[in-house]
């Protein structure tokens, strides 16, 4: 009888999940296709890199190139078509977190809550409407820890075959896939499954399969010299005038507000719980989730110290905390009072309700200008996702207007990506290089300097300001218009625009010393 209603309990749960992430898959579905934002300047650098196809990126491994063809090739070139990734992965990683929750504590219930508490937590929740490489990135890492545990509980190949297949498609679509290796040694070594397994054959086996899947980034940086590194040391050891403190201090802020203040002390408390348990009762799923999230945080903490970190790049270390977090949740139920039982359960409520109006905000911010916050999209990070519709429809009247063959270029990578996007006909753009800019993607395909003297130009840069002299000096004439997009009759953004003739062509920066 008890048998039996723990599988009915087991079944309802696992139905009631997937009816939940059916649904939020449909909603997110709906929001994208009617949201007011559009493409982040990120997501059309990806949509632009879709229609290259290559073993790797400057940045980026491949997988999110891959991912928005797939789709655009089915879908067409439209913001649905490329954002579709997000919500599906979104929905594979809900799925994952509570495959691990149930699996490595013991519980479907904190399989299942995990499962959909993440969902409410802007890190990720915002995140499942933006088609950039955390969606596919988060959902290998959950899935590939999953396979891990199942390999050390079960000691079967194939989840260790799974692993390493997983490890290796999330090292293509974010680097910092990397960090599992490290955390899952850690686990192996202070676990006896882990030691166990480590004089058998398939761990090693699954490192070789995460290695063969990631030749293709090696491929090309190999053909490229080793460009993603040099652009990875650059992040590290970025320029900047803030000092280490500071940056310290931003980068928790934005932990703070991306996962809430709340849900935020409840896993980092719940995560350190789980080791201090895990170790002194040789748990593997308590440990495992330890490593898999604490060091990832740290490393990324301390690394703000030294340069800029953005807050999305510790997403990762939350997935496995959150189980963690429920687990002693309802431990301290189980052995408190009736008083503290009801301040726990207040805390959670409020925890989550402050998580969920947090999401809500995240999608729908025009809310706030109702009750007077009138430039709530003016700055970051809404001023990413505005003005580019209306930019791309005024360059393509523009366009129009202008003689046959007449190519746009822009000073930033973000402007060109939007404008391939955005203006009618997708048609190539190109990012002129000042030699004072990072170098990007656009770098290494064909530049301005490749096309035939003659033709005519459309030059975009943001704000009202002036041309480069090189630009102006590239063309037998030029003249400028601005454009300037207002919201709640103030500025929103301008953008400079400089019609140019005759084109007498442009030299090619010799090279970058900024990656």
């Amino acid at each position: 009888m008890a048998t039996s209603r723990k599988k009915i309990n087991r079944l309802k749960y696992k139905s009631n999940l997937i009816i939940i992430i059916i649904l939020l898959f449909v909603l997110r579905l709906a929001y994208i296709a009617w949201t007011p934002f559009a493409l982040s300047p990120d997501e059309a650098h990806y949509w632009d890199w879709s229609r290259r196809l290559d073993f790797s990126y400057y940045s980026k491994g491949p997988v999110i190139a891959w991912v928005i063809a797939g789709f655009t090739s089915v879908f067409g070139v439209n913001a649905v078509a490329v954002r579709i990734g997000a919500a599906l992965f979104s929905a594979l990683t809900t799925y994952a977190l509570y495959l691990f929750g149930k699996d490595a504590f013991k519980s479907e219930k904190i399989g299942f809550y995990s499962a959909v508490i993440l969902n409410t937590v802007p890190i990720f929740s915002a995140g499942s409407a933006l088609m950039t490489p955390d969606m596919p990135f988060v959902f290998f890492w959950t899935a590939s820890i999953w396979c891990v545990y199942k390999a050390l509980s079960e000691n079967h190949p194939a989840w260790w075959l799974g692993a390493g297949a997983l490890t290796g498609a999330g090292f293509l679509s974010k680097y910092t896939m990397a960090l599992i290796l490290p955390c899952v040694l850690l686990t192996m070594l202070f676990t006896e499954e882990g030691k166990k397994a480590l004089k058998s054959p398939w761990p090693y086996v699954a490192a070789t399969v995460a290695l063969l899947i990631s030749t293709p980034v090696i491929y090309w940086n190999i053909l490229h010299e080793e460009l993603t590194i040099k652009h990875t040391l650059g992040q590290i050891n970025p320029e900047t005038n803030k000092t280490g403190l500071r940056l310290g201090i931003e980068f928790f802020g934005s932990q703070l507000a991306l996962v809430t203040p709340i849900l935020f002390v409840a896993v980092a408390y719940g995560i350190w719980t789980a080791a201090k348990t895990g170790f002194k009762e040789k748990n593997l799923g308590l440990i495992l989730a330890f490593f898999t999230s604490a060091p990832v945080f740290l490393f990324f903490f301390f690394k703000g110290f030294h340069g800029k970190v953005q807050g999305n790049w510790a997403a990762a270390s939350y997935i496995t905390a959150a189980p963690a977090a429920l687990w002693i949740l309802y431990r301290l139920l189980e052995s408190s009072g009736e008083k503290a039982k009801k301040m726990y359960k207040l805390l959670a409520f409020a925890g989550i309700t402050i998580a969920v109006l947090s999401s809500g905000f995240a999608y729908f911010p025009w809310v706030a200008e109702n009750v007077g916050y009138k430039t709530v999209l003016y700055g970051a990070p809404y001023n990413r996702v505005t003005a580019w519709r209306e930019l791309g429809n005024r360059i393509s009247k523009t366009l129009a207007e202008m003689p046959p063959e007449t190519f746009i270029m822009a000073d930033s990578y973000q402007i060109t990506s939007e404008l391939a996007f955005y203006v009618k006909g997708n048609p190539t753009t190109y990012n002129y290089d000042d030699g004072n800019r990072r170098m990007n993607q656009y770098d290494l395909w064909p530049g301005p300097e490749s096309l035939k003297k003659g033709r005519s130009a459309l030059y975009v840069k943001g704000d009202n300001v002036g041309a480069e002299k090189e630009v102006l000096r590239s063309f037998e004439a030029c003249s400028k218009d601005l454009l300037t997009i207002y919201r709640n009759d103030a500025i929103l953004k301008e953008f400079s625009i400089w019609r140019c003739y005759n084109y007498k062509g442009i030299r090619k920066k010799s090279g970058h010393t900024k990656f």
